[in-house]
């Protein structure tokens, strides 16, 4: 299917915002894909340094407790026998506490150290609070790295490490146990001050589902989210987890000093995307705009540009088809009503310009007509004069009045020939004549006129049946031996008309038949049926493209001309 103007700039719109479309989603897909990723390495990266640094954390203060163990004062005064008297005692008992306050004030976790001896020793601390060997329950308690307790006063991160100092513990020869413990609500608050501007701070999580959060308003929000969260045998990595219809990104890494401990970040991914999300909006309600504006600019083309064109084109099929009195209008000010205008005044140029032309071979086929007309009259003059005065010697009186009737009748109807038109009856009138006088003078055929009564009052042009008739006789009748016999019929079908003249002469050879129509259709020798031509050619301009003209060799014998033309009941004549 050929594709219109206005199709083809409707199609490109439409490809355009559509290649728009498809670029800008995977453009922004790519984008959003490519964020993602760098939140989860930023927020990783994050995450790490932070668990790095509760480990350096966690690390220095094993390595106070290391100090404590390996101590001098705090290894002599489990032993206070080898010491000289109580002043003695009390100043190695000062030097001790002295050394784990101050070890208490070093740290950044407010970390509480304390040395526990066995039961009949007193047990020195950092702080206020105290314990005996017997309630640590080292069995249970004791391992080579920090420990998550809960007790009634609180949760805690224990570390213990007991003399004698080696890689084998055995409950039964610890002579003292340095125990260093850290509130978890100073690590919490640690990790409230590290989550800088981010809206949700760290947590810790343990394998065993523990979780210790600073913001309690969220905990069961936090124990949904990392019940979902799978860590698996990793060390560090990230998850996207959906909750509540929101997606997060859940960040971890494990603590090195805090077995099966995670220190765990969340993050929605709407807060990051968000600006991308509304920027993305925006885009889709622009495409939105733009697509209702191509809409609109595409009815404008329609109405101002293809309406008009389809319009010229309809014109112009219109004068194609020969309907040359075609008017185009167009309710505008723009360049089609130029076009319009110009093509209004073509048309009507074009209009005038054929009827002049058709009216110019009208006259040039009458002035042919009369021309041979006038050679016909002064040679049938002649004869007829002949024949009167012959018969006037032979004083045939019947004979001469027939032929001065028959005459003068003809040229009566012969001076009418200032008329294109005349009807069927006044030219089977001056053909009966004609018949008549030839009659006469060569008394070697015999004629009969049948015709339709309801078509002897059609309009039809001048000398339509004479010129037949005439060759009928000189080229049918003259050479035969007997009596000619000449017929002239007429019918209709209630579509077309037809007058047929028929001889009984020699007819046409059937090799000769077609060069005669070619003659006669085409005018291609003007000494072969030039008249018959003649006759052709005013029927198709007087009568209509669909007259005709038929020759064939008849059941009388000799030639048939038919004269078929469209019928018409009413038919204006025109004077040339």
């Amino acid at each position: 299917m050929k594709l219109t103007i206005f199709t083809k700039i409707v199609l490109v719109i439409f490809l355009l915002l559509v290649s728009t479309l498809l670029l800008y989603y995977l453009t922004n897909r790519s984008s959003v894909r490519l964020i993602k990723q760098e939140i989860q390495r930023v927020k990783l990266n994050e995450l790490t340094f932070l668990a790095g640094d509760i480990d350096n954390n966690l690390s220095k203060v094993s390595s106070f407790s290391d100090f404590l163990v390996l101590d001098k004062d705090v290894r002599l005064l489990a032993t206070p026998s080898f010491l000289e008297g109580d002043f003695e005692l009390n100043k190695l008992k000062l030097r001790v506490s002295d050394k784990l306050n101050l070890l208490h004030a070093l740290n950044n976790w407010n970390a509480e150290f304390m040395v526990i001896y066995d039961e009949d020793s007193s047990a020195f601390s950092s702080t206020s609070s105290s314990s005996k060997l017997s309630e640590l329950y080292l069995e249970t308690h004791f391992r080579p790295f920090w420990q998550y307790e809960q007790t009634g006063d609180g949760a805690y991160l224990t570390y213990y490490l007991a003399h004698p100092y080696t890689f084998r513990f055995d409950p039964e020869e610890v002579s003292y146990v340095v125990r260093a413990k850290i509130d978890t609500k100073n690590i919490l608050a640690y990790l409230g001050r590290a989550k800088g501007t981010n809206d949700n701070s760290a947590i810790l999580l343990s394998a065993a589902g523990d979780v210790l959060a600073s913001d309690t308003e969220k905990l069961p929000f936090i124990h949904e989210l990392t019940r979902r969260l799978e860590v698996g045998q990793e060390m560090s990595g990230n998850r996207l987890i959906k909750l509540d219809g929101e997606q997060y990104l859940v960040n971890f890494s494990a603590l090195s000093n805090f077995k099966d401990w995670y220190i765990v970040d969340y993050t929605p991914i709407s807060e990051v995307l968000n600006p991308i999300y509304a920027n993305q909006r925006l885009y889709y309600f622009s495409s939105v705009f733009l697509l209702l504006f191509s809409i609109l600019l595409a009815l404008l083309l329609y109405r101002d540009v293809q309406i008009p064109i389809r319009k010229l084109l309809w014109g112009v099929r219109k004068i194609t088809s020969g309907q040359y009195s075609i008017t185009l209008r167009q309710e505008s000010n723009d360049e089609f009503m130029y076009l319009f205008d110009r093509f209004n005044e073509m048309s009507k140029e074009i209009k005038e310009l054929i009827e002049r032309v058709y009216m110019e071979q009208i006259r040039s086929k009458e002035a042919k007509l009369r021309q041979l007309h006038s050679q016909i009259q002064p040679h049938f003059l002649y004869n007829s004069l002949a024949f009167i005065k012959s018969m006037t010697e032979l004083d045939e009186k019947q004979a001469v009045i027939d032929m001065s009737i028959s005459l003068s009748r003809y040229f009566r109807q012969t001076i009418k020939f200032e008329n294109t038109y005349t009807t069927v009856r006044d030219e089977l009138e001056l053909v009966r004549l004609y018949l008549t006088i030839q009659s006469l003078q060569m008394d070697r055929f015999v004629f009969t006129i049948d015709v339709e009564e309801q078509l002897l009052d059609l309009q039809v042009p001048r000398l339509l049946l004479q010129p037949l008739a005439e060759n009928a006789i000189l080229h049918g009748i003259e050479s035969l031996r007997m009596v000619g016999d000449i017929r002239i019929t007429g019918h209709s079908n209630g579509e077309y008309c037809e007058l047929i003249v028929a001889d009984n002469g020699c007819g046409v050879e059937p090799g000769r038949i077609d060069t005669l129509r070619n003659a006669i259709y085409y005018g291609a020798d003007a000494n072969t049926a030039w008249a018959l031509h003649n006759v052709y050619e005013r029927m198709r301009a007087l009568l209509g493209s669909e007259a005709d003209m038929e020759l064939a060799n008849g059941d009388l014998g000799g030639l048939q001309v038919t004269l078929r033309w469209k019928y018409v009941r009413e038919q204006e004549g025109s004077e040339i």
